[in-house]
């Protein structure tokens, strides 16, 4: 079986990132077909319609990439009705911006009462490479699938941005006369721009969050709390295990530890750390077993909204410590003597 993605051409760069995140996990470059990616499009010499009938003949995994330029498009809607009447097994997934209550959505082939899901909904993505795991080889290594998935939201967070900066020039020459009054209303408008931030008091913080980073600049943090934050920030894990499933996290703490030569401090420490968060306010529980322990604790909302991108100070004060916890050497081990 094989991975289609059925696309317009015009939101080629979310398929792309969507390509990405499938080989990031594991899934292999002969196995997805994306027509706007010569790599894995049609090859050289073949008749374009021909070799897509051949393809949706065989029964892929049809993921519809499902927008507003999608169903403005007839070659789509040609290929939705081919893979439809073959009753392959799909996917709907639908760009940032598309209305579910659309004409067209609501009286197209596929069923609107079937589950689809936005391209930056990270739990449905997460639910989504799980199922693809019945039908292609996924990576098992969570760590791994958690920072493949980091860097495809991050990307299409980018291509959203990029995307809505034509949006405000559309409504001043909808609203304004005048060139000049386009030019002066123009320079007006502040632009808002999606760089890092330079400095943490250029950021819209809430107190808790604000607390947080006071706190690690204060030094009031242990090496093994930031580097907490660290492991969280990169792998994507905003939901981490406890009690019974305690173990389970030091083992993905671990397995990361080692990708990036890191001193086992984290994996050592990670259940007072854990506590140490909760008497500090910053986590709280987001899942309990059947007799009401906690299993499962989270960052608290206003900490989690921030900590994919957090300052440059914080980053650079993580950095410091990273450089300065390197894994240790193994002791050689001497073999037994027979005296």
């Amino acid at each position: 079986m094989k991975i289609f993605i059925s696309h317009s051409s015009k939101n080629k760069d979310y398929g792309n990132a969507l390509v990405e995140l499938l080989r990031g996990v594991g899934i292999n470059e002969d196995e997805i077909i994306f027509t706007s990616n010569i790599a894995y499009g049609i090859p050289i010499g073949q008749n374009i319609y021909n070799w897509l009938k051949s393809q949706i003949t065989e029964k892929p995994f049809v993921i519809y990439l499902l927008s507003k330029e999608y169903y403005a498009s007839i070659a789509c809607l040609n290929e939705m009705g081919a893979a439809w009447v073959i009753e392959n097994e799909h996917a709907m997934l639908f760009t940032p911006n598309f209305d579910l209550s659309s004409k067209e959505f609501q009286n197209g082939a596929i069923d609107p009462r079937e589950i689809g899901f936005y391209i930056d909904d990270e739990e449905r993505l997460l639910s989504f490479i799980q199922h693809l795991d019945k039908y292609f080889s996924v990576s098992k290594n969570s760590i791994i699938v958690n920072q493949k998935l980091k860097q495809y939201l991050e990307e299409i967070a980018r291509i959203k941005g990029n995307n809505a900066k034509t949006i405000p020039v559309v409504e001043t020459f909808n609203n304004l006369k005048t060139k000049d009054e386009i030019l002066n209303k123009e320079i007006e408008k502040p632009i808002t721009k999606i760089n890092e931030p330079s400095k943490i008091e250029s950021q819209n913080i809430n107190d808790l969050y604000s607390k947080l980073v006071s706190d690690i600049l204060a030094g009031k943090l242990k090496d093994e709390e930031i580097i907490l934050l660290h492991y969280v920030s990169e792998t994507g894990r905003l939901k981490l295990m406890t009690g019974w499933q305690l173990q389970t996290e030091i083992d993905n703490i671990k397995v990361w530890e080692e990708i990036n030569e890191i001193d086992n401090i984290l994996s050592r420490n990670y259940e007072t750390v854990i506590r140490k968060f909760e008497f500090r306010g910053y986590t709280e529980v987001s899942a309990v077993t059947s007799s009401n322990n906690p299993k499962e604790v989270k960052l608290k909302s206003e900490i989690e909204a921030q900590i994919l991108d957090l300052p440059k100070e914080i980053k650079e004060k993580i950095n410091l410590i990273i450089e300065n916890n390197p894994v240790k050497p193994k002791k050689e081990e001497w073999p037994d003597l027979p005296f």
